[in-house]
C-alpha cells in the first residue's frame, strides 16, 4: 500500500511538471516501464478501464507536447520519406484491425471450442489499435524534443536505467541458485516466477536484456574510466545474470551474435576475453550452456518427440531434434505459409492465424499443447495479417533504421554517433532475431525500450546530416 502511494505522488508530481518540461515527462514515461507491467501495479483506477498511473501521465505528457512544442517553435525534422513509411505503418496496423473487427468468426470458434470468454470489441481496439500507437508515441516526443546534449543524455540515460531496473527485478525474483538448476528445470522456473514477479515473459525479457547488454556497455564511449568499472561494469553484469535466468536460448544466440560483430568492427581488444567468459559461463552458468544445446543431442533427439500428432519430425542430422530446438514451431511454420500462398497481397488481417482456423487445425492434428493461436514468428505473423503489400514498406522501414543505427556506429567522429549507432543496433538486432521465433511488428511494451533508441536514432541522424552540409547543430556541438 506505501508502495502504490508513493508511485500515486509520484504520477501525480510528474503530471503536473510534463506541462513545464513534457521531454522529462516522456523519459519518465521510458524508465517507469519498468515497474508498469509489475503485477502489483494497479491497473485501474476507481474501476475505470485504461486509467492507470502511467497512462494519466502518458496523456499529461501528449497533450503538453501537443499544446507546447507550438509555441516553442519547434519544427518536425523527421524525413519525408520515414515520415510516410510510419504513415504507411500506421495505416496497416489500423487496416488490419478493421478487418479483424469486421470479421472475427474463426476467432469465436477457436475460444468456444476451448472454452475462453469471447472477445470484447473495446477491449480489441484498446489492445490491437490504441496501444500499438501509445507504445511509440513516447519515441516520437523524445525525438522531437531531444535538441540538446543535456536532453541527449537525460533520454538516453533514462532507457539505460529502465533496462538495468529491470534485470535486477529479474534477479532478485529468480534468485542466483536458480542458474545451477537443468536447461529445463530452468526454463520452467523462468516462465513461472518472471510473468509473476516481473510482469513480462521471459522470452521478451531474454530479448530485451540481449541488447541492453550491450547498449549499456556503448555508453562506456561517454563515461569516463572510474565510471566505466562502477556502473557500466556493474550494470552490464546485472543485465547478463538477468539474461541468463531467463533460460532464452535466442537470447543466447543474440547477445554471442552481436559480442562478436562489436568485437571485430569496434573493439577488437575484447576478443581475448572471449575464451575467458566462455569458462566463465560453463562454470558458473551450467544451465543457461544447457538450454543453448537442448535439441541437439542424441539423447534428446531419441527421447523427445512431440507429445502428440501423427507428423514425422523432419532431421537436418541425426543428432539434431527440429521439434525441440524450434520449441514445437516446425509444426505451424509450414501451415501458415501455406496460408500465406492462398492470399499473398493483402493477408487475412490481424489474429489470422486463429482467424481463419490454423490453431483449430493443429489442435486437431497434434492435440492442445501443440496449438498456436499466432506463428511465432514476427516475419510469417506480419505477412499473414498483411500480405506483401503491407510488407514490404514496414520490413523497408526497418531496414533502414538498421542502416541508419550501423553507418553511425562506424563513424569515429564523433562519440555520439558510436553510442547512439550501437544502442539502436544492439536493440534492433535483439528484435530481428527474437522475431525468428516469437516477438511481433505490432508494438507492444516490450519494444518500447527498442522505439526510444530509434527516436534517438533518427534525431543523431538528423543532426550529423546538419554538420555534413555546415549548419550548426546544438546536440553535436555542445
Amino acid at each position: 500500500m506505501i508502495r502504490i502511494t508513493l508511485l500515486t505522488l509520484l504520477i501525480a508530481y510528474l503530471s503536473a511538471y510534463a506541462w513545464k518540461d513534457w521531454f522529462r515527462a516522456a523519459c519518465w514515461l521510458v524508465l517507469l516501464m519498468s515497474i508498469f507491467q509489475h503485477p502489483d501495479m494497479p491497473k485501474a483506477i476507481g474501476g475505470v478501464p485504461g486509467l492507470n498511473h502511467w497512462n494519466f501521465l502518458f496523456v499529461n505528457t501528449v497533450l503538453s507536447w501537443l499544446s507546447n512544442r507550438k509555441k516553442e517553435k519547434l519544427i518536425w525534422e523527421m524525413p519525408k520519406f520515414i515520415n510516410t513509411l510510419l504513415f504507411i505503418y500506421a495505416f496497416f496496423i489500423t487496416t488490419s484491425v478493421i478487418r479483424y473487427l469486421y470479421d472475427h468468426s474463426g476467432l469465436l470458434a477457436l475460444f468456444e471450442v476451448t472454452g475462453s470468454p469471447a472477445p470484447r470489441m473495446m477491449n480489441d481496439i484498446n489492445e490491437y489499435l490504441i496501444n500499438c500507437f501509445k507504445w511509440v508515441l513516447p519515441s516520437m516526443i523524445i525525438f522531437d524534443g531531444c535538441r540538446t546534449r543535456k536532453q541527449y543524455n537525460f533520454a538516453l540515460g533514462a532507457l539505460a536505467l529502465m533496462f538495468v531496473l529491470l534485470a535486477l527485478q529479474v534477479v532478485k525474483a529468480m534468485k542466483l541458485g536458480s542458474l545451477t538448476l537443468g536447461g529445463d528445470a530452468l526454463q520452467h522456473k523462468a516462465l513461472k516466477i518472471i510473468s509473476k514477479s516481473v510482469g513480462f515473459h521471459r522470452v521478451n525479457v531474454s530479448m530485451m536484456m540481449s541488447g541492453a547488454f550491450w547498449l549499456v556497455f556503448c555508453l562506456k564511449e561517454l563515461v569516463s574510466t572510474k565510471h566505466y568499472w562502477l556502473v557500466i561494469l556493474p550494470s552490464c553484469m546485472v543485465i547478463f545474470l538477468a539474461m541468463a535466468m531467463t533460460g532464452g536460448r535466442t537470447g543466447y544466440g543474440t547477445w554471442a551474435i552481436l559480442g562478436g560483430i562489436y568485437c571485430l568492427f569496434r573493439w577488437r581488444k575484447y576478443i581475448l576475453l572471449i575464451p575467458l567468459v566462455y569458462i566463465t559461463v560453463i562454470a558458473f552458468a551450467p544451465s543457461a550452456v544447457e538450454r543453448l544445446s537442448f535439441g541437439f543431442s542424441s539423447e534428446e533427439s531419441a527421447e523427445s518427440q512431440p507429445m502428440s500428432g501423427d507428423q514425422d519430425i523432419e532431421f537436418e542430422g541425426e543428432e539434431v531434434n527440429l521439434y525441440e530446438v524450434t520449441s514445437g514451431r516446425n509444426l505451424a511454420w509450414p501451415l501458415v505459409w501455406e496460408s500465406i500462398e492462398e492470399a499473398p497481397f493483402f493477408g487475412y488481417g490481424r489474429e489470422a492465424m486463429a482467424n481463419i482456423g490454423i490453431t483449430l487445425r493443429m489442435r486437431e492434428m497434434y492435440g492442445e499443447f501443440d496449438s498456436f493461436p499466432h506463428p511465432h514468428n514476427a516475419y510469417l505473423q506480419w505477412i499473414q495479417d498483411n500480405g506483401f503489400v503491407g510488407t514490404i514498406p514496414v520490413f523497408l522501414l526497418y531496414f533502414i533504421f538498421l542502416k541508419y543505427s550501423w553507418s553511425l556506429f562506424r563513424d569515429d567522429s564523433e562519440k555520439i554517433y558510436i553510442v547512439t549507432g550501437g544502442v539502436s543496433f544492439a536493440l534492433l538486432m535483439s528484435f530481428f532475431i527474437a522475431s525468428v521465433g516469437s516477438q511481433t511488428f505490432y508494438p507492444r511494451e516490450g519494444a518500447v525500450g527498442m522505439w526510444v533508441a530509434i527516436g534517438l536514432l533518427l534525431r543523431v541522424h538528423i543532426e550529423r546530416k546538419k554538420k555534413q552540409s555546415g549548419e550548426k547543430s546544438i546536440l553535436i556541438d555542445n
